[in-house]
């Protein structure tokens, strides 16, 4: 197979996703418009030629070559896939279709979004809800760290979360934010798991905002079981711990 050359023009910024489950998950996924697929002998032998039905360009390089696309700073393990971004829904087109969504204020950092992600697809989610400034990118990055999940989740993008707050509760959301002050416990609210809901999470550093924490209907945070000064968990994991109280501890099999 011929090597073809990367697209050099200047109006032109590639959009990149790589890594075994990444990239497989983005092949098999129907919505997306693929570019063409760079890959190793190895790669395609093992992964590509049998499992995964191939109807894009491909390019057979070496790792160097994989390497040089994304400047020698990410494991690629051995495919990257040039792709367009996915076209995502607007808030008012998910109001009527959704029992649970994640507002995510202002999370910057692209391993927690694919992290959080990966476990909200894990429980059945479906729609994410991001500020469209101050917030993570949906880059490469972030699919990698979802391991193939950013394939099956919608992201909104909102420019005031505020006032997207405030249409979800006239719509029947009960909208729940995660702070580590609340003395309401996040386990002790069996009362709302049946309602339709809007769990929101602050950002890395500085948790939620202000004014969004005033267009929480409640508080809650998570009991801890230590008696040191050691009381805040990373967000991908307060998400995963929140998700699991409303998502996934009365799954039936």
């Amino acid at each position: 197979m011929a090597r073809k050359k990367i697209n050099k023009n200047k109006n032109y910024t590639p959009y990149y996703i790589w890594g075994l489950h990444a990239s497989i998950a983005a092949l098999e996924n129907n919505k997306r418009n693929i570019i063409n697929i760079y890959c190793t002998q190895v790669f395609f032998d093992k992964y590509l030629s049998k499992k995964v039905k191939i109807t894009n360009p491909l390019t057979i390089v070496n790792n160097n070559y994989l390497n040089s696309i994304l400047d020698n700073k990410i494991t690629h393990q051995g495919v990257i896939i040039e792709t367009k971004p996915l076209n995502y829904p607007k808030l008012d087109d998910v109001l009527d279709n959704s029992e649970i969504i994640i507002a995510l204020d202002q999370v910057t950092d692209p391993q927690n979004v694919g992290a959080i992600i990966r476990t909200f697809n894990f429980f059945g989610g479906k729609n994410l809800l991001i500020t469209k400034d101050h917030s993570s990118e949906i880059n490469g990055s972030l699919a990698k760290s979802a391991s193939g999940a950013l394939e099956f989740i919608d992201i909104i993008k909102v420019t005031n979360l505020s006032m997207a707050l405030k249409k979800l509760r006239k719509k029947g959301f009960i909208i729940i934010g995660l702070d580590e002050f609340s003395d309401v416990m996040l386990h002790n609210i069996e009362n709302y798991k049946s309602e339709k809901k809007v769990l929101v999470m602050g950002s890395e550093g500085k948790g939620l905002r202000r004014l969004t924490k005033e267009n929480c209907d409640f508080l809650v945070s998570i009991a801890n079981n230590n008696d040191s000064d050691f009381n805040t968990l990373n967000v991908s994991v307060s998400s995963a711990l929140a998700l699991y109280e409303f998502m996934g501890r009365n799954i039936k099999k």
